[in-house]
């Protein structure tokens, strides 16, 4: 279990965008050495509605789908997506601090110390990507 915590230069009603637009999502969920093109994401917004894409290997162009799926939602407040391989559960909460700012928790559960180990420099890295993709555009 991991918890981390991101100040964005955004309100909630923008930040929840980040996972729930494709443009928006695939702006931060990228691993290192891939990219995830926004025109091969699909998101589908409901309890049980998934999130399908690709990471796409900067060097060779290997490519690699994956897929998550979304549990509770009350947006923008909340949202819970299951991971598969490992098994991961993520709440995301919003909390607005002012007008444009918002506190964004991202909550992990359900992995081993070995698989967290595996993920939480990625996930800390990602996480700053959504952070500095409301600063550097703000819509």
């Amino acid at each position: 279990m991991f918890t981390f915590t991101r100040t964005v230069e955004a309100a909630p009603d923008q930040v929840v965008r980040s996972f729930t637009e494709p443009a928006y999502f695939a702006r931060w969920f990228v691993a290192e050495g891939f990219t995830t093109p926004p025109d091969r994401v699909a998101i589908e917004v409901r309890p049980g509605g998934t999130i399908s894409a690709v990471f796409v290997a900067t060097q060779d162009s290997t490519e690699v789908p994956f897929s998550l799926k979304f549990g509770e939602l009350d947006l923008p407040r909340t949202l819970v997506i299951h991971l598969s391989g490992p098994d991961e559960v993520v709440t995301v909460t919003l909390c607005e601090l002012a007008a444009d700012r918002t506190e964004l928790t991202y909550h992990s559960s359900g992995l081993t110390p070995e698989q967290q180990a595996e993920v939480e420099s990625g996930v800390s890295h990602m996480l700053d990507l959504l952070a500095e993709s409301h600063r550097a555009d703000p819509a």
